[in-house]
């Protein structure tokens, strides 16, 4: 007989075939929410708070209020996650102005390499900025990718600019130095952004915080993508997987087994 998943949803631990929230709820109407998506190593949640204080400041723009503490939050991620006897897999907190629903769910992650395209959607800088729950731009360029059988897209914004991938963060390697669009671009302040940041500067590579357009891409040594989800996966549309990524790569997986003593 196959295990039950539970979920958390407004107070209540339920199994997620029961789970579900009312159709008048302003998330699902209008979008009018933010969320996070973390990963578990070992049953542990990689830089939790960091995630939540994400998630609190796009709940600050919203002006919606968050019914719990980082601390409480981080509770019932871990109680759903021994549970759902989870350890590799993704913890999901979704909170509109009506309702708030958590989840922790079982997924193995291969190692990924993407094929993206430059989006002819245009993201608005006033929601990139923050996870909200209105992702269309994000849906209308991953199908834009599906169509030319690519796995993702490069969202410009309204002055030409690179900003992001429709779910990650994205580097360019040139000549070994480091390029990544500024957060006044537009891009999510991502949470492995910041981490490979701090680690190519401990690598002695020089990092720049760079507008630049997709031209800028053509001649690119090396190139790619951040998340939580993927770590660091190597985009193959313009450059190829090189020495910075790799080294990065296993920069990260050490600095993620240090921190939660695996």
């Amino acid at each position: 007989m196959p295990s039950i998943n539970y979920a958390y949803v407004n107070g209540k631990f339920l199994p997620e075939a029961e789970a579900c929230v009312s159709i008048f709820d302003r998330g699902f109407l209008y979008g009018d929410g933010c969320f996070e998506t973390l990963r578990l190593y070992g049953g542990r949640l990689f830089r939790p708070l960091d995630h939540f204080a994400r998630l609190f400041a796009g709940l600050r723009l919203l002006e919606i209020e968050s019914p719990f503490s980082p601390e409480e939050l981080r509770a019932v991620c871990r109680a759903l996650s021994r549970w759902n006897n989870v350890t590799d897999g993704v913890a999901r907190i979704y909170r509109t102005r009506d309702s708030i629903v958590v989840t922790v769910q079982a997924r193995q992650f291969a190692p990924r390499e993407l094929r993206v395209i430059i989006s002819n959607v245009t993201l608005p800088p006033f929601l990139s900025r923050h996870k909200t729950a209105n992702r269309l731009a994000y849906l209308l360029a991953q199908r834009e990718a599906e169509s030319e059988g690519a796995d993702d897209a490069i969202l410009l914004n309204s002055h030409g600019s690179v900003v992001e991938l429709t779910t990650s963060n994205l580097f360019v390697v040139k000549k070994g130095q480091l390029y990544t669009p500024p957060l006044a671009d537009g891009p999510l302040p991502g949470i492995t952004r910041a981490v490979v940041l701090g680690l190519a500067r401990q690598a002695g590579l020089r990092v720049y915080e760079l507008s630049f357009r997709p031209e800028f891409l053509t001649n690119a040594a090396e190139i790619f993508a951040t998340n939580s989800l993927l770590e660091i996966a190597p985009v193959l549309s313009w450059g190829r997987p090189g020495s910075v990524t790799r080294r990065l790569q296993t920069a990260y997986r050490q600095l993620v087994r240090e921190e939660l003593g695996l």
